[in-house]
């Protein structure tokens, strides 16, 4: 594993970021183990220092630790990525619809995380991309009013992180991704829902076929 140059302040913190960096820039794959020696080495830290980030890393959803194979960068299997997609189509195709009745607050809060989604792919990094990718699904889920809602699709969203990664990487023309979700957001705001929803629909569909996943 290439070197990381760190500071020593918040070090654990540093070095959970530095990894999910090279998670979500496709430098560590999914399935890929986190050996604690190589990245005692690699980072020059503690191996307790690396030991409570890769924690960090478990309880985020990022990486799993499976018996005798350490600590793993987390690849969804493809009858949890099918169970998570299809979470996805009723909440967000749900929320799309429940735009005629939504408060101006929700509709400000969408038009605020595309605009923060569209700033992160023009000047941001991995990291920054998929997490304003990840807000602006939630915050149409969030058009429903119900934050019990919101925290599912935030937790389900959350699962996918890496995977939302892999979609941004694997597109042709991030650009291209950003006019997608420019013109969801569009429909959404002119509260055209057919429209909307069929467009989002076949985004959804896109965005699993890039998915990786094991058997």
């Amino acid at each position: 594993m290439e070197s990381i140059n760190l500071d020593r302040s918040s070090i654990v913190e540093q070095v959970a970021d530095a990894l999910r960096e090279q998670m979500f820039d496709g430098r560590l794959k999914p399935g890929t183990a986190l050996r604690e020696g190589a990245l005692v080495e690699s980072l020059n830290v503690s191996r307790s220092t690396v030991r409570e980030a890769l924690q960090l890393l478990i309880g985020e959803g990022l990486a799993l630790r499976e018996p005798n194979k350490g600590v793993l960068v987390r690849q969804l299997s493809e009858a949890e990525v099918e169970d998570i997609f299809r979470a996805r189509r009723i909440l967000e195709l749900s929320g799309v619809r429940a735009v005629v009745n939504a408060s101006r607050k929700d509709l400000a809060t969408l038009s605020s995380r595309f605009e923060e989604y569209e700033a992160a792919v023009e000047e941001g990094g991995a990291v920054e991309i998929s997490r304003t990718h990840m807000q602006f699904h939630v915050a149409i889920v969030g058009l429903l009013g119900s934050p019990r809602l919101t925290e599912v699709a935030r937790s389900l969203l959350a699962e996918l992180q890496l995977a939302i990664s892999s979609v941004d990487r694997s597109s042709d023309d991030l650009p291209e991704m950003l006019q997608v979700h420019r013109k969801i957001a569009e429909l959404i705001r002119k509260a055209k829902v057919e429209e909307a929803t069929q467009l989002l629909d076949q985004h959804l569909s896109n965005a699993k076929a890039f998915v990786p996943a094991s058997p």
